[in-house]
């Protein structure tokens, strides 16, 4: 599915959300499809129309980049914590193109400049130059999902989509990259077969507290979480790989940093591992109390409503 034929469809879900609420139906399916949709056209409108009035020119993969964070919530400013895993991936890309750069793109160091502050010229800056054409010398940063960063290598050579509305701005995008790449790809458990490794444990971190979405209090988790944080080696990855693994915490007692610990890993999720000898009990006795509040709600309206319909049924019959 291409950028445009995406936007087109999120409009015309926001036309029927948007005549629900004027009907004054299903407000409650149709109020988040607006805001969806709307947090859609952001992310994917300026790259429908880099499309459609978009002008293509061939660049270079100068750099990438990689970053693994484990981001910390705090809700209500109670003392409770929930951890999230993300990984981003991007990628640094020069071209050459018509013009002054617009306010979305960044040129690169002119080589007087970094001679006078003394800096070095890097590998990244040499690639630069070699970017296809004879305009003027741009570099812009890509957003990339993790199959298309595992394929990039600095040197690669990439066809850019370039959007200039009204000549101020600049936008450039891979011309094949994927859809919404900021998203993490979900696992249907089709990664393929695992296979063992031996991986570093760089940190633990452990979560004791959350916040009950039901009560909406923080209460202490009936099994502590556990966040490791592993580095290893794959084969046809020339640097080590980083990740994180959640398990429960009693696994990792004996766990310490800077240690070996072995784990395993799919082909297709390479930076997921899994430690080998770890359980993963929390993520259905930590909501034990959410689902018991929830299962005596359900019950007790389903019981109303059967006491209702029998008070009715008896009122018909006499």
């Amino acid at each position: 599915m291409t950028a445009t034929v995406f936007v087109i469809a999120v409009l015309l879900v926001m036309i029927v959300a948007l005549g629900l609420l004027l009907a004054r139906r299903l407000g409650w399916v149709a109020l988040p499809a607006l805001i969806l949709g709307l947090l859609a056209l952001i992310a994917e409108g300026p790259r429908a129309a880099a499309e459609i009035w978009g002008v293509r020119v061939p660049g270079i993969v100068v750099a990438t980049q990689e970053s693994l964070k484990l981001e910390t919530v705090r809700p209500s400013g109670s003392r409770t914590s929930h951890y999230a895993v993300q990984h981003r991936y991007g990628a640094i890309v020069c071209y050459r193109a018509a013009g002054n750069p617009g306010l979305g793109v960044g040129a690169p160091i002119d080589t007087a400049i970094q001679i006078a502050i003394g800096e070095p010229e890097t590998a990244a800056d040499r690639l630069c130059k070699q970017a296809p054409g004879n305009q003027v010398l741009r570099q812009t940063e890509i957003r990339l999902d993790e199959a298309t960063h595992d394929t990039t290598t600095p040197g690669r050579p990439v066809t850019l989509v370039l959007l200039r509305p009204f000549g101020l701005l600049e936008w450039a995008w891979p011309e094949d990259a994927p859809l919404l790449p900021m998203l993490a790809r979900p696992s249907f458990g089709d990664d393929g077969p695992r296979h063992p490794i031996m991986a570093e444990v760089v940190s633990i971190t452990i979560d004791t507290r959350g916040w009950s979405l039901l009560t909406r209090r923080a209460q202490d988790y009936a099994v502590p979480i556990a966040y490791v944080r592993l580095r290893y080696a794959l084969a046809g990855h020339a640097v080590p790989m980083e990740g994180i693994d959640t398990v429960d915490a009693a696994s990792v007692a004996h766990l310490t940093v800077g240690g070996r610990v072995a784990a395993t890993v799919a082909d297709g999720a390479p930076r997921w591992p899994m430690l080998a000898q770890a359980s993963r009990t929390y993520w259905w006795r930590n909501p034990a109390s959410d689902l018991a509040i929830l299962a005596v709600v359900v019950l007790g309206i389903v019981g109303v409503v059967v006491v209702i319909r029998r008070r009715r049924r008896t009122r018909s019959a006499a």
